[in-house]
């Protein structure tokens, strides 16, 4: 385990850290079946980190630049429309409506004007989520410690840790955002890739923000998290993402109230008390051997 600190934002106490952990052991032996000791080797400073990695960024600056888009600069429109379009293509506009919380729609083409419309708004109020010094969350000084590109290349590339926590989130346009990140309005909360370097062949990142702020979004969607609650929901979460790590588990859409369907929208509180009222899903669930 590696933490990597923003010291703007909300953040977890030195002393919530190793109880975060014994949670997630408990989760992850009563689930999945595997025992699992999670050992912290450092916390840092989350921006002198990325620093560390300039070097590595700039070897994968083209991958950088072909993953990450910006929805409002030249082309970036048509962009993330084709994003969208290319996500929704073959799942039932059901599914999508669903994901979307938009009711009954008609077409494809409603439902990615829908959700290019609610993205834009989503992503822009997440980035102006209000910090305890009034500030907004997101620092264009800083966008590449909220850009999935770079996260997916530290990901990949890390070695000294297998599983990195940080209280910061990702939350941007990219081109691989499937349709519940889409819904979120660009907010990656967990990230499970390949790492050729590690033994288990991959790696895990999970921003903390969208469980620790009380930003008004959150609040709105998420409700308020009971302060006794929360190192149990962010270990579900956790346990969402070691489902990917340790089982190699394709994403899930259709199973009711399974760890391994991540949250619909922000609602992180409810899919908690969904999931742990249903206990482990007994469903046939499809493995993947890359991500």
């Amino acid at each position: 385990m590696l933490y990597l600190e923003d010291p703007r934002l909300p953040r977890l106490a030195p002393a919530q850290r190793p109880l975060l952990y014994t949670k997630l052991e408990r989760l992850l032996l009563e689930w999945l079946g595997y025992t699992v000791k999670l050992r912290e080797v450092g916390a840092r400073d989350l921006g002198s980190e990325f620093t560390r990695y300039d070097q590595v960024f700039a070897r994968s600056a083209s991958i950088i630049r072909n993953t990450d888009l910006d929805p409002a600069g030249p082309l970036g429109a048509e962009k993330l429309r084709g994003v969208i379009a290319r996500d929704f293509r073959n799942r039932p506009l059901a599914t999508v409506a669903r994901y979307l919380r938009a009711g009954t729609l008609s077409s494809q083409a409603e439902a990615v004007d829908l959700a290019q419309r609610q993205f834009i708004s989503q992503l822009d109020e997440l980035r102006r989520s209000p910090l305890p010094d009034g500030q907004p969350f997101f620092n264009s000084a800083q966008a590449r410690l909220n850009s999935f590109a770079h996260w997916a290349v530290l990901m990949e590339e890390i070695t000294e840790a297998d599983f990195v926590l940080t209280n910061s989130m990702i939350v941007g346009a990219d081109q691989q955002m499937p349709i519940y990140v889409i819904a979120r309005g660009g907010l990656t909360t967990g990230l499970t890739d390949n790492n050729d370097r590690s033994p288990y062949q991959t790696a895990t990142m999970v921003g903390l923000f969208p469980f620790l702020s009380d930003a008004p979004v959150f609040l709105r969607e998420r409700g308020r998290i009971p302060d006794a609650e929360i190192l149990d929901v962010i270990a579900t979460f956790c346990l969402h993402e070691m489902g990917h790590f340790f089982c190699r588990l394709a994403e899930h859409y259709d199973h009711p109230n399974c760890v391994h369907v991540a949250p619909t929208g922000l609602n992180y509180y409810t899919w908690h008390q969904a999931v742990r009222a249903a206990g482990p899903c007994r469903l046939v669930h499809q493995i993947t051997s890359r991500f």
